[in-house]
């Protein structure tokens, strides 16, 4: 039968009828005067699947539902012959299949389970005309010839599932870190899922500590995640800690003393020189002051409060550069150590996220410690 002719103005109604033997149901047409086909009036029978058991798609997947029309177009096409995009869009994707158009009516994001999906076939003669000269013909046939001028609409089902495992972004595979660095694996780490979206996961794997730094050496990370329909996916990231030595500049003309004036007081400026040698390193508030301490060959490290057992407390008014600054919360939540270098400023370490000039005025406010003792 020659499918790009058959089908002519001058055809009756009748004769339309009878050669489209197979369609359930055809949308009522009329000739007008010139011959061209209109619709007149549409009705929707209940109409059997093409398939009665469900086919397994996978989510989103409207591959293998077009693949639906090689068994009805079985008698007409090469089963060998790939299906070609035309195009895609949320609610319907259209392929090409040698001489035919078929097109999947199918919500993306409608979830799993079993449903029907709408499947057309169409001539690509047909699919080129005004949509007031198609007939539309309802089947329940998988081999329901299809001619130019009809549009055949079957109805599939299908049970949607999911296969597809997260898809876990690591933006560094590996990195390296100096031991008084902050870290926090979770700003390497995005998960997604075709179904679940932004989803959730853990990591097994830490970093060692020893007195207040991380641990020197290289760790192993694993970030596993698990979808709704237990898709699993994991990754790894190697991070590997760098061991720091402090900051160590002149150290001559220190002095200790009591006296609150200082006046005489040489040692602050290697203090302070020590403390500006460090800006712009990646390192907590402690590892900066005890860098400027070793640097003026005191050797002390510990937590914020520690440091009040190397001196005493002096006044804002008798502060100096090079005391100590100390902090209840200097605005982020925890104790905080800084060293003042004169005009209300001070040097912070792990100042976002890593040594700088800054207010000394911060927070719950600043205790000024005058150091004494090493």
């Amino acid at each position: 039968m020659d499918h790009k002719n058959y089908l002519s103005n001058n055809m009756t109604l009748n004769q339309l009828m009878k050669i489209t033997g197979s369609v359930s149901l055809v949308t009522m047409l009329a000739l007008t005067q010139r011959g061209v086909l209109q619709a007149e009036e549409t009705t929707t029978p209940t109409t059997n699947r093409v398939n009665l058991e469900p086919i397994s798609v996978n989510y989103n997947d409207t591959d293998a539902i077009a693949k639906i029309a090689k068994t009805i177009l079985k008698d007409h096409v090469n089963l060998l012959s790939e299906f070609k995009m035309v195009e895609s869009s949320q609610y319907k994707t259209v392929y090409s299949l040698e001489d035919y158009i078929v097109s999947v009516y199918y919500e993306a994001n409608s979830g799993l389970g079993v449903k029907d999906v709408k499947l057309t076939i169409e001539t690509k003669f047909t699919h080129d005309r005004p949509d007031d000269q198609k007939i539309i013909a309802l089947n329940d046939q998988s081999n329901a010839e299809v001619i130019d001028g009809t549009v055949n609409v079957y109805n599939v089902k299908i049970n949607v599932i999911d296969t597809v495992a997260p898809v876990i972004s690591l933006s560094e595979s590996s990195v390296t870190i100096d031991d008084t660095d902050s870290f926090d694996i979770n700003n390497y780490i995005s998960v997604s899922d075709n179904v679940d979206g932004v989803l959730g996961y853990t990591v097994d794997g830490a970093l060692e500590t020893t007195d207040d730094k991380y641990k020197a050496g290289t760790y192993t990370f694993t970030v596993s995640a698990v979808d709704s329909s237990g898709n699993t996916a994991s990754s790894q990231m190697s991070v590997t800690v760098n061991k720091t030595e402090p900051v160590v500049v002149n150290t001559s003309n220190l002095y200790y003393g009591s006296n609150p004036d200082r006046s005489n007081y040489a040692g602050a400026s290697v203090l302070v020189d020590a403390a500006y040698a460090q800006l712009g390193r990646r390192q907590d508030c402690t590892m900066l002051v005890t860098n400027a301490l070793a640097a003026a060959g005191i050797n002390y490290h510990g937590w914020p409060a520690g440091y009040f057992s190397l001196g005493y407390t002096v006044s804002g008014s008798e502060a100096q550069p090079g005391d100590l600054i100390y902090y209840d919360n200097a605005g982020a939540g925890v104790p905080h150590i800084a060293l003042y270098i004169g005009n209300g400023m001070a040097i912070h370490g792990g100042w976002q996220g890593s040594t700088k000039i800054a207010p000394a005025y911060v927070g719950s406010g600043p205790v000024f410690i005058r150091v004494t003792k090493g």
